[in-house]
């Protein structure tokens, strides 16, 4: 009896102070996640992403600062090969989550994509300074310098991600193996 007295006190004070949801309250505010969200995220995961694009623009245009929406929309400009409108909505997740874990390496492989290897470039540093603890971030911008000619700035990433984890079977060899032989030249 005790136990529910305390629940219905507890009920009570939520459904008062809280205001937990009811059937039939009034408005609310847009859940991208509702019908539309869910209609936009069934198309994107059939790839059917023409058919996605309109419903995930006018949801970008209500709810800009929704991060899942941002990451809907490059996903649908990828799927349609917009790499251009792709990059431009990864750098709008990037500045909504401040974070590399949810626009990298997406963000400068859709840049290289577009043939912009610049701006390609700066996204793998962009990419490695918000995530400076992230060795595939360090790996990613010393590939993207060699790419670019850079062989300094690649050894110095690739140190950067060999102290970050040293065990990563992507990350090129410390120095060229040594010729097989005993004078130092390779056999015939």
């Amino acid at each position: 009896m005790r136990r529910l007295v305390l629940a219905v006190l507890l009920l009570g004070y939520l459904a008062i102070f809280v205001r937990l949801p009811s059937i039939g309250r009034g408005a609310r505010a847009f859940d991208p996640l509702d019908a539309r969200g869910r209609e936009a995220e069934t198309a994107i995961e059939e790839r059917r992403f023409a058919d996605a694009l309109p419903i995930v623009r006018d949801l970008a245009g209500e709810h800009a600062s929704d991060p899942v929406v941002a990451y809907w929309l490059a996903e649908v400009h990828r799927g349609l090969g917009h790499p251009r409108d792709e990059s431009a909505a990864l750098e709008h997740l990037f500045e909504l989550t401040s974070s590399a874990d949810f626009a990298c390496p997406a963000l400068p492989e859709a840049y290289a994509r577009a043939g912009d290897a610049e701006k390609a470039l700066g996204a793998y540093e962009r990419c490695a300074s918000a995530a400076p603890d992230d060795a595939e971030r360090w790996l990613d911008l010393g590939a993207a310098y060699a790419a670019a000619g850079r062989s300094s700035d690649a050894t110095g990433a690739y140190e950067k991600s060999r102290a970050l984890d040293g065990s990563n079977p992507r990350l090129p060899p410390l120095s060229p193996p040594e010729p097989a032989g005993e004078s130092g030249k390779a056999p015939r």
